[in-house]
């Protein structure tokens, strides 16, 4: 029988103890970050596709302060039509969407209500907003949900552009997630009349 001959156990050195504890914590880092990083509520995702959907649900109500300080609630605007667009200025596919809302405000003007939502209230201050608005000639209400994003989650929006029709009735007749050509927009205003 031949014995196998142990060798002694060497003694790691310090250094390798601490290049290992550092490994450790560089992978726990990596692992924790990937499993714990939710998407923002606050900020939702910038979308290009357009998604439609039609609802008959009745449009929550809410109060919002527009840039200018006026107190804005969507029930005082029964009666009317209402497109509520949520959106923040630094999304490109909101920018490309002023120009298809312009077209529908220049097209009802005063008979359809227009109100552009910030989800980003620390980004676009009432300044930014007041010079993003006048640069795409939108002279609709603009306001900010500074209130914890509670108009944000109780439409449900996860993502801008997102425009919602809402007829004169106060229900939502259409959500439009993702830029949406202004011909569209028209013909579902011209339904929810």
């Amino acid at each position: 029988m031949s014995r196998r001959k142990t060798r002694p156990k060497r003694k790691r050195s310090s250094l390798e103890i601490v290049g290992f504890l550092v490994l450790a914590v560089i992978v726990v880092a990596i692992v924790w970050l990937v499993f714990t990083s939710p998407q923002n509520p606050t900020q939702p995702t910038q979308t290009t596709t357009n998604a439609q959907t039609t609802t008959n649900a009745l449009a929550p109500d809410f109060t919002l302060t527009d840039v200018n300080g006026t107190p804005i609630r969507l029930s005082d605007q029964r009666g009317k039509v209402v497109v509520l667009e949520f959106m923040r200025t630094t999304c490109p596919h909101c920018a490309n969407e002023m120009s298809q809302l312009a077209s529908v405000h220049d097209r009802f003007g005063p008979d359809v209500t227009m109100i552009s939502v910030s989800v980003d209230p620390q980004g676009d201050t009432n300044e930014v907003l007041k010079a993003y608005a006048a640069e795409h000639n939108a002279t609709w209400v603009w306001a900010r949900d500074t209130s914890n994003n509670s108009v944000t989650s109780l439409y449900g929006i996860s993502g801008v552009p997102t425009i919602i029709i809402i007829d004169s009735n106060g229900r939502i007749v259409q959500v439009n997630t993702g830029e949406t050509s202004s011909s569209i927009l028209i013909q579902q205003i011209q339904s929810a009349h």
